[in-house]
């Protein structure tokens, strides 16, 4: 997903655009929303057992916090100061709110760097985890309760708030809202609670998979991107990117990837991924 988004933009940016009928167009879109369901998940299965009073949901904060905003801090400081020293000007207000994250809580569109709206989002599911998980952990209904709540709330943004006839640039500050997508990483924490005891065979797994690259690959739909984050085509592409996460995660037969490809992409992972 990370070298699928990162080709996507150096394509879009470079070459030629890039709309919603597009494989690559399509997974430069929901790669991101890959990551969120990634990282429910990844919460799910660090935390689940460690989240269970108050000390332990302000120590989990705190390793959130110190896991993100150094490298954000880095990256923030790559974008200003060279802004600065060509004359430039940044909102001290902007600085701010991007060097301590609230962006994502207050004006989700106000990220300097190109994507961190993403950053912005995860801080506020992070918000959200210790309830989550703390829900799951007293029952898994009560929990999904939780999952078909933040699915309602797409379903409004998908079928209400995001207009089908709009080019999605111009309804952007909508699709990056933290709750437009909340449902993707409430899911991810779904798939652990109610997966990761059930043992699922290798062909099924790849059946999943299956399914999830045929929907990426040939479900039918063209036209600008918000074509696939509206309507019905929203939830189509929601339960392939569910599909694609789960399928990876039952996946054990690690054995079955020669070492030169397993462990680039292993090494990959770790380095763009801030799960855990």
């Amino acid at each position: 997903m990370a070298l699928a988004i990162m080709f996507y933009h150096l394509t879009y940016w470079h070459y030629f655009p890039l709309d919603s009928s597009a494989f690559l167009g399509r997974l430069g879109v929901y790669g991101v929303s890959v990551f969120f369901v990634l990282s429910g998940l990844s919460m799910a299965i660090v935390y689940s057992k460690f989240i269970v009073d108050r000390k332990s949901i302000v120590a989990f904060y705190i390793r959130r916090i110190f896991r993100i905003w150094p490298l954000l801090w880095l990256c923030i400081a790559l974008v200003i100061i060279p802004t600065i020293a060509k004359g430039g000007e940044v909102s001290l207000e902007k600085i701010f709110l991007n060097l301590t994250t609230l962006f994502g809580f207050v004006s989700p569109g106000s990220y300097i760097n190109t994507g961190a709206w993403s950053i912005g989002n995860e801080m506020v599911y992070y918000a959200f985890t210790p309830i989550i998980i703390m829900t799951y952990e007293k029952s898994s209904i009560k929990g999904n309760v939780l999952l078909l709540i933040s699915f309602a709330v797409t379903v409004v943004f998908s079928f209400f708030l995001l207009d089908s006839e709009i080019p999605l640039k111009e309804q952007w500050l909508t699709y990056i809202n933290p709750f437009n997508n909340l449902f993707l990483y409430v899911a991810g924490i779904a798939i652990y609670y109610n997966s990761s005891v059930k043992k699922i065979k290798l062909s099924q797994v790849l059946f999943l998979f299956g399914i999830a690259i045929v929907i990426f690959m040939l479900y039918p739909v063209y036209g600008d991107k918000i074509a696939i984050v509206t309507g019905v085509n929203r939830l189509v592409f929601l339960f392939a990117t569910i599909l694609l996460v789960l399928s990876f995660y039952k996946f054990t037969r690690y054995d079955l990837i020669p070492k030169g490809v397993q462990y680039p992409l292993e090494q990959l992972g770790i380095a763009t991924y801030e799960g855990c």
